[in-house]
């Protein structure tokens, strides 16, 4: 049986996965985007917490499964949500001695 540990490692790395061929346009464009929603979020009293970003993909993933295909437009958008959760998580890892790490 997996535990949550795993399964969340198992969404992550599809999520990696999924992003490895991106160009630089597009990591600029989930950047700019993560540092807004950061922004609102804080707005709104709400952490990025690792079940924050988690969410995000879990969702994303959910809906892209679940969503008709209306020309490319949904699974995109819910691709960009995808890309935040991941974003997210990855920048509230610890980097070196304790900092924040990058973004994907």
């Amino acid at each position: 049986m997996a535990t949550v540990g795993d399964a969340r490692a198992q969404l992550t790395d599809l999520i990696r996965d999924q992003l490895a061929a991106r160009d630089v346009c597009d990591v600029a464009g989930t950047w700019l985007l993560e540092v807004e929603l950061r922004e609102r979020l804080a707005l709104l009293g709400v952490e990025a917490t690792a079940d924050v970003s988690v969410a995000f993909m879990a969702i994303a993933m959910l809906l892209a499964e679940k969503s008709p295909e209306w020309g490319g437009d949904c699974r995109d958008a819910l691709g960009e949500i995808a890309q935040l959760g991941l974003s997210l998580l990855v920048g509230s890892e610890p980097g070196p001695e304790g900092t924040e790490g990058n973004s994907a």
